[in-house]
């Protein structure tokens, strides 16, 4: 909606510092319509990016980048009261993104200071664009590693993507969002001993590593037509992956893996069709010395 609604305000300053254009209809300057790609670049740029569209810059190559950061903190194994339960614990914050540009020419007509306009009666602006796209990525949002003081550890994670790209072809937006929640525990052993009594003269020294790995993702890509209020899903799923693993230590030739994995999709539109598989075996390695 912000965006649709700066085109006006995009198309007035446009039409203001260009000598060549007047008022035209539907509250949009003469040469600068809805669709032109000066007036499109620059609202979409202040929409996405959160600023106000009448003071935005015009150049539509911002001189300023988007800042990025990654932020790691693993200080608070050191606070007295977990100190005593967490051998480490680190937390992460991290960000990134980007503005580009796709398939850009030259305008000669433009460079020669010549009025022309396109078929629809827009000014040809000087830098002909096929796609603009802004990509940002939150990796992660939050982000934790722990170990604790009984050798078990712990993470957890939470990551957000979005990716706009704007076809200056047919004004179309395409809009596809992610979120991804991972969950992983482990635990590793040398005084491994079976459950339930089972087993109680087989008891060795062997190391002995417990997985368990969780993954929720879900990533979603929506269409926004020029003009059209309501936006279409064209793709995108929610996706469960669950894998827990034992990884056992016989002796110095023969490493012993069980592993699990499930997997599960549901999509968002009718064109695929839910999806579950599981996976599970026993791996057996030599090592050859």
């Amino acid at each position: 909606q912000e965006f649709l609604a700066n085109r006006q305000v995009v198309s007035q300053r446009l039409g203001a510092g260009n000598p060549s254009s007047g008022q035209g209809a539907g509250g949009y300057a003469d040469g600068y319509g809805p669709n032109s790609q000066d007036v499109l670049v620059t609202s979409f740029l202040a929409a996405y990016t959160g600023k106000d569209a009448g003071s935005y810059s015009l150049n539509q190559f911002p001189k300023i980048p988007i800042p990025n950061w990654q932020i790691n903190y693993s200080g608070l194994s050191r606070v007295a009261f977990l100190a005593d339960v967490f051998e480490s614990f680190d937390i992460r914050h991290g960000y990134r993104s980007s503005y580009n540009v796709n398939g850009y020419t030259t305008l000669l007509q433009n460079r020669e200071g010549l009025a022309t306009r396109d078929a629809e009666g827009d000014f040809l602006p000087f830098y002909q664009f096929s796609q603009v796209t802004i990509f940002e990525q939150f990796v992660p949002l939050f982000g934790m590693d722990a170990r604790f003081k009984n050798s078990m550890t712990a993470n957890l994670e939470y990551r957000k993507s979005r990716t706009l790209s704007l076809s200056l072809l047919n004004s179309q937006l395409a809009q596809q969002t992610e979120n991804i929640v991972v969950v992983g525990f482990g635990y590793r052993t040398n005084q491994f001993k079976f459950p339930f009594g089972l087993f109680p003269n087989m008891k060795k020294n062997n190391d002995v590593n417990f997985k368990l790995d969780v993954a929720i993702r879900d990533n979603k890509t929506l269409i926004y037509r020029a003009d059209v209020q309501s936006a279409e899903v064209s793709s995108g799923a929610k996706n469960i992956t669950l894998r827990p693993a034992i990884d056992y230590v016989i002796n110095q030739r023969f490493n012993l893996n069980i592993f699990y994995d499930s997997n599960i999709t549901k999509p968002y539109t009718s064109q695929s069709f839910n999806t579950s598989f599981t996976n599970f075996g026993v791996n057996l390695k030599l090592l050859l010395q």
